[in-house]
């Protein structure tokens, strides 16, 4: 009986350590910007952009994507500067290894010429965090609003 137990348990450790590793949206942010927060919001911490081009707007160290459909909801921010870090403290120029630390393994990994890309998903699965990584070291963070939730 024991050895039955202690079979089953190593089968549910395995198990779960291959499953996804979502994770809560809160989680999900550069500094104190959140995709799906309201545009007064962000406006309000951090001011007016520096450079407005359509729905892309430009700010010191990171630029959103303003939602085409409800101007008012930030659809994505990204940066690829090291002063903003993920809640999880996560930031570019860090080494690709803290991310299983921080989140686990990738509910998504792609790997393209010399780009890699891991990506978390929130457990309701309306936000993403994105980390594009080159020669083992973070060089982009990006936070997306799904206004439609991806089907997993």
């Amino acid at each position: 009986m024991k050895k039955i137990a202690a079979l089953l348990c190593g089968a549910v450790m395995a198990f779960s350590s291959v499953c996804s590793a979502t994770i809560s949206a809160d989680k999900i942010a550069l500094d104190q910007v959140e995709p799906g927060m309201k545009v007064s919001k962000l406006v309000s911490i951090y001011g007016q952009p520096t450079r407005k081009k359509g729905d892309e707007w430009t700010f010191r160290h990171f630029k959103v994507e303003i939602d085409d459909e409800n101007s008012n909801i930030i659809e994505e921010v990204k940066t690829t500067s090291a002063a903003f870090a993920t809640p999880n403290g996560v930031r570019v120029g860090q080494k690709a290894t803290v991310l299983n630390r921080a989140y686990g393994v990738a509910d998504r990994r792609d790997i393209e010429n010399d780009e890699e890309q891991y990506e978390y998903y929130s457990h309701d699965y309306t936000r993403s965090i994105e980390f594009k990584v080159v020669n083992g070291v973070i060089t982009e963070i990006s936070c997306e609003y799904q206004v439609e939730k991806k089907a997993h």
